[in-house]
């Protein structure tokens, strides 16, 4: 049996048990928990079940870590790529692994839960999916009726940091802040508004933050396959984009970057996955990504990696 635990910000933590199973041509009329994979090729529903689940499951397909040397080696690809082919922006990831006992996967969880009351938390465990925690602050659709809300969310540096954003930081912002109110604007929804950007502190690291709200008829599943994936996780143009992760990455993100939350006619609350670990026996994998454009440098987007991954370190260091 599989066991989903999540807390919505301000919510109480919900706890169920029973079997996440791939939606393939149900998608359209599916109400429930949701998550999918970063391209969208995949995407699970939760069917609960009142047996309990007993232990933690793990994957065990070989997990891809580069160390920084290559890290940087790929990003002067990527960069020269990106003047080639006039890319606006491309998200590469990287994984990084460190020692964790996997007793404290609950431990960690609660957490989390703690530490970030504005963030989605969530802990699932899985035959197919393994066991992965997070905390992503990152809405990707919320909908009360007719009413929808969505957010743009980009750049990154210290929270401490008051110095000001960097030139390259936003202009990332307004590449994800454009693709969304395009992509709104050809679902033809009324109403729109935006506001920001802002600055938005999230645990040991800040960024820069638009908010949407607009009117729509549209499903939920229109507007979940217009807006995902943003230019936060995967670039712009998106599908040239996509091509060149697809061709550096060398590693499956399977659901970081994917949507995860609860999908349900006016009132759906679905989250960028990020922030988030897969979790092995003694061992954590973090999942990081940075945005790229002509101007980045492979060192500093290293650091801004090592810095996000301190939203799940730091708590992990006191358990």
């Amino acid at each position: 049996m599989s066991l989903l635990c999540y807390r919505f910000p301000r919510e109480q933590v919900v706890r169920q048990n029973g079997y996440f199973h791939e939606l393939i041509t149900e998608t359209k009329d599916y109400e429930g928990f949701i998550l999918s994979n970063f391209t969208k090729t995949k995407r699970f529903g939760f069917v609960e079940f009142n047996t309990p689940s007993d232990k933690l499951h793990y994957t065990k397909s070989p997990i891809e870590v580069i160390e920084k040397s290559k890290y940087i080696w790929v990003g002067e690809k990527l960069i020269s790529a990106i003047k080639m082919t006039n890319t606006t922006k491309v998200v590469f990831s990287r994984i990084k692994v460190v020692d964790f006992n996997e007793a404290k996967t609950e431990e960690l969880f609660e957490a989390l839960i703690i530490a970030y009351p504005n963030a989605l938390v969530y802990l699932i465990s899985d035959p197919i999916l393994g066991t992965w925690v997070g905390a992503s602050p990152e809405l990707l659709l919320r909908t009360v009726g007719d009413q929808g809300f969505s957010i743009s969310l980009a750049g990154t540096k210290k929270s401490e940091d008051k110095s000001p954003w960097l030139e390259k930081e936003q202009i990332e912002q307004e590449v994800v802040s454009t693709f969304i109110e395009e992509k709104l604007q050809e679902l033809d929804v009324s109403d729109v508004e935006m506001i920001g950007p802002n600055d938005y502190v999230a645990g040991p690291v800040k960024h820069l933050r638009t908010d949407f709200s607009f009117r729509t008829t549209r499903q939920e599943i229109e507007l979940l396959d217009a807006l995902h994936p943003t230019p936060a996780v995967s670039g712009l143009p998106r599908a040239l984009a996509m091509e060149i992760i697809e061709n550096i990455e060398g590693h499956d993100r399977a659901i970081y970057t994917g949507y995860i939350g609860l999908l349900s006619p006016k009132n759906s609350k679905i989250y960028v996955n990020l922030r988030c670990c897969q979790i092995r026996p003694g061992n954590m994998y973090l999942y990081l990504g940075g945005g790229y454009t002509k101007d980045s440098k492979p060192e500093l987007e290293w650091e801004e990696t090592e810095n996000k991954s301190k939203t799940l370190l730091d708590l992990v260091q006191k358990l």
